[in-house]
């Protein structure tokens, strides 16, 4: 989450954030201080986040493996198929809420030439946050950037907000990222946030109503479940002072 979107949140929700995060005496801490604390929690996720990818890849090429010996002590297949094709493309699919999947294929002449003209150049997967399924790209709520290799065919990719719409371009960039060129754009995807986050204003009015739904997300100690979705639920029914 962006230090702007900290920003505009009242200091009585970035308070609740805080708890739900299991920060202690949050009531001694100012406005700053808490999206301080937050800002550094979402880092150290997104890092863990980096070492979970990683094990994906490793299990990905542990199964290609199996997958390759499979395919050689075979007497049934006739016709092996390609893992890679011609077109430069990809593509996203939504697993739940929280998670999309990406897979994509890459076309070797044409990035030997990308690499022939530019140094040092680099892949990386720009996923783009959109607040509908027609609103531009450029006009992005939010984008963030993900490393890959050219050894790499699919990422797994955490969702960041539910109820919002998603796209993913393929890049390619130099070392001083002047010169990036889009490989290719996936299709748009929408992540659903379900009946409570497109109707945040019926809880906000209805104090009861409120107070049964932290209810029912509120383990025995007092934390909210840690879920993206409750925290933008939580985040629409409070205003700044």
């Amino acid at each position: 989450m962006s230090s702007d979107w900290y920003q505009s949140l009242s200091i009585e929700t970035l308070q609740a954030l805080a708890k739900q995060e299991s920060v202690r005496h949050i009531e001694n801490y100012s406005l700053d201080e808490l999206i301080e604390i937050l800002e550094e929690i979402q880092e150290e996720k997104a890092a863990n986040q980096n070492q979970s990818n990683d094990i994906m890849r490793l299990k990905s090429k542990k199964y290609n493996i199996i997958h390759q010996n499979h395919i050689i002590h075979s007497t049934e297949a006739e016709f092996a198929i390609p893992e890679q094709y011609a077109d430069t493309t990809i593509t996203l699919l939504l697993r739940d809420p929280f998670w999309a999947f990406a897979y994509w294929d890459v076309n070797d002449l044409e990035l030997k030439k990308i690499r022939g003209q530019q140094k040092q150049v680099s892949l990386h997967l720009r996923v783009s946050e959109l607040k509908d399924g027609k609103t531009p790209i450029k006009e992005s709520i939010n984008q963030f950037e993900i490393p890959i290799k050219d050894t790499d065919m699919s990422w797994y990719i955490n969702l960041p907000n539910p109820g919002s719409w998603y796209e993913v371009e393929l890049i390619c960039s130099c070392l001083d990222h002047e010169n990036v060129l889009i490989l290719a754009r996936s299709n748009r995807i929408e992540s659903p946030g379900g009946y409570w986050l497109e109707h945040v204003e019926e809880l906000k009015q209805n104090k009861d109503q409120l107070a049964l739904f932290l209810a029912g997300h509120t383990d025995p100690a007092g934390f909210l479940a840690d879920n993206a979705l409750i925290e933008k639920i939580l985040a629409g029914t409070m205003h700044r002072k």
